[in-house]
């Protein structure tokens, strides 16, 4: 029987249709807490009929607990359309090192960019000189940097970072994506380098909230930029209200849980290296270390990792990204997202009895759906 997850996975999304537990996708399951989501449902009526204020007042919600200004933030329905603005914007040829979100090549490729590619080295860590003239070579108009690497886990450190920004200086747009930054273990303010803003004007740093904050349904994100005539003529690319009223809403209660969500970022990080020691214990799985709220796994028998998805769903109706047909990757690879301490460890019991041939439908296989 051909397996459905090829065309489940195709939707991006919408999976509590099909009953399973998605360890695709990487957000926060330790936030928001429940009584933002019991205030949300309480104000709900009010707010599905009510439209949402304009983006350079959203934006200025976004920017008060980054210590900025609206003049220096577009938030937008989730980064994607951030990105999509700026890449039709300024980037005419992209430089990215691979494996790497695959949005940033694709809203390239779709918007009639060049993309070049730069091959990073079999663990994955930047080489950051061989980028930089990888850059020089191909006469790159813009760069992405992503820390952590998504799907890698690598993280280039802060001051490898600055060392781009020096030598791309000359170049009409520098994109550094900080989605999982929240995730990689060091306080998120001595990791960033948003500080790096007003010295570097073509730096652009993107973030992405759904991710950090656990609320990919309300789709939220945003780019900051010292640039102030760069930033009013992104906000002018984005519709008049992109964002609706429940995200306006998650934005204005953010300021009662700041210190939830401090917590809920070290809760997913512990919960993150728990699995990557369980997932050392599957005998057909390795797994690389990471420094996000994911971790890229290679098999190590004649098994692809199209074919542990497609087991994984057809048996368990459990869900990860086969990462074979990525660009950087070989057949191999896959990715899973770390959830729960408890729903992580249910998914390694799952592979334990996928390398022990125990059928589906035994206790491993029901906790994880529990």
């Amino acid at each position: 029987m051909t397996s459905k997850v090829r065309s489940v996975s195709s939707l991006y999304g919408g999976f509590w249709n099909f009953d399973v537990q998605d360890f695709c996708y990487m957000t926060n399951r330790y936030f928001p807490p429940k009584g933002f989501l019991e205030a949300l449902g309480a104000n709900l009526p009010r707010l599905v009929g009510s439209y949402p204020s304009t983006n350079k007042h959203l934006s200025g919600l976004v920017a008060d607990p980054l210590g900025l200004t609206s003049a220096q933030v577009v938030v937008g329905n989730g980064a994607s359309e951030c990105l999509s603005a700026v890449t039709n914007l300024r980037v005419e040829h992209m430089a990215i090192p691979i494996p790497a979100f695959d949005e940033y090549r694709n809203r390239a490729a779709t918007q009639g960019k060049r993309v070049s590619p730069y091959v990073m080295a079999p663990d994955f860590d930047l080489d950051v000189d061989g980028f930089i003239k990888h850059v020089e070579d191909c006469g790159a108009n813009s760069v992405v940097i992503v820390r952590p690497n998504n799907p890698a886990g690598t993280l280039v450190t802060r001051d490898e970072t600055i060392q781009m920004f020096k030598a791309f200086v000359g170049l009409d747009l520098v994109i550094v994506d900080e989605s999982f930054l929240y995730f990689a273990g060091v306080d998120y303010q001595t990791m960033s380098v948003m500080d790096q803003i007003h010295a570097f004007p073509n730096l652009m740093v993107v973030n992405s909230m759904s991710k950090a904050f656990g609320v990919p349904g309300l789709r939220l994100g945003y780019a900051v930029s010292g640039d102030a005539a760069f930033v009013e003529r992104l906000r002018a690319e984005l519709p008049i209200w992109s964002i609706n009223s429940m995200a306006q809403f998650f934005l204005e209660s953010l300021d009662e849980y700041g210190d939830g969500f401090t917590d809920a970022c070290v809760q997913v990080t512990e919960a993150t290296q728990a699995l990557y020691q369980g997932l050392q214990t599957v005998p057909f799985i390795e797994p690389l270390p990471t420094r996000g709220n994911y971790i890229l796994c290679r098999t190590t028998t004649e098994l692809t990792g199209a074919e542990v998805s497609a087991r994984l769903f057809d048996e368990y109706k459990v869900l990860i990204n086969d990462c074979s047909g990525k660009q950087g990757l070989d057949s191999r690879y896959f990715r899973i997202a770390a959830k729960t301490a408890e729903e992580n460890d249910a998914l390694v019991r799952i592979l334990l009895a996928m390398a022990n041939g125990t059928p589906a439908g035994d206790e491993a296989g029901q906790s994880v759906r529990a």
